[in-house]
């Protein structure tokens, strides 16, 4: 892999490949959870991206067992193995704010405005293994430092955004090598890390899709259970579930 000859041009080769916004996207893969030495198990999921919108499909085996959308800012979770579903708006000031909750969702994406002009202005410096951001997004109605750790030619390594005020990580994201999809240049694995939540997402397959064919999550079933992203009993299940954040801590 040729090294970038300077922080300028890895930061190039990065907003050059990842920063490029794209009419809408499809793939599949793997998602394999862990809670310290304890895992969760896996699903096989199916996602689909347009502009704002993300809706993912989460198979154990045979069977449907998670469906999840984020159209704008409202945000939608159902476990049908429990007949149970999560909606409602992601609130501006909670976490990173419905923008933020978007580009975590799909962190390859940097295309978003505010994520490039961060970028974009972000300090770079050399580390032993390539090259380092340091910058801050605002997201959320806060400013949240992060560093951006990029190997040696300038693909992604290592996310790390921290509280307002740099009081702590709150989610670091981590990128496996880069590999030529029939959609483009995407990492082999993304992995989030939250506390003692590691979810990993492997994929295996990404390709560009036309938007006409993009279907929405269904709706609920009239017997299912469901409650509203306000209800703090939402987030402790939310929690146990799907491991997004330590108890007492925002998602």
């Amino acid at each position: 892999m040729p090294r970038a000859a300077s922080g300028s041009e890895a930061r190039a080769h990065l907003l050059a490949t990842f920063a490029v916004p794209e009419a809408g996207s499809r793939g599949v893969g793997v998602v394999a959870a862990k809670h310290g030495d304890r895992r969760e198990g896996s699903l096989e999921v199916r996602w689909a991206t347009l502009a704002e919108s993300t809706v993912v499909f989460g198979y154990a085996g045979p069977v449907r067992a998670i469906d999840a959308s984020m159209l704008g800012d409202s945000l939608y979770v159902a476990l049908r193995t429990s007949d149970l579903g999560f909606a409602g708006p992601v609130r501006e000031r909670e976490g990173l704010g419905p923008a933020g909750l978007r580009f975590l969702a799909r962190p390859w994406d940097l295309s978003a405005a505010w994520v490039k002009d961060a970028i974009e202005h972000a300090a770079v410096e050399a580390r032993d293994k390539g090259w380092r951001l340091r910058g801050t997004f605002a997201s959320g109605g806060s400013a949240h430092p992060f560093t951006l750790d990029l190997d040696r030619r300038g693909d992604p390594a290592r996310l790390a955004v921290a509280r307002p005020g740099g009081r702590g990580e709150r989610i670091v994201v981590r990128y496996g090598p880069t590999k030529s999809f029939r959609g483009g240049t995407m990492p082999r694995w993304i992995e989030w890390t939250q506390g003692s939540a590691v979810i990993r997402l492997s994929i295996d397959e990404y390709a560009r899709g036309e938007p006409a064919r993009f279907r929405h999550a269904p709706a609920a079933d009239p017997e299912w259970t469901l409650m509203t992203l306000d209800d703090p009993r939402s987030r402790d299940l939310l929690r146990r579930y799907l491991g997004i954040g330590e108890r007492g801590e925002d998602p």
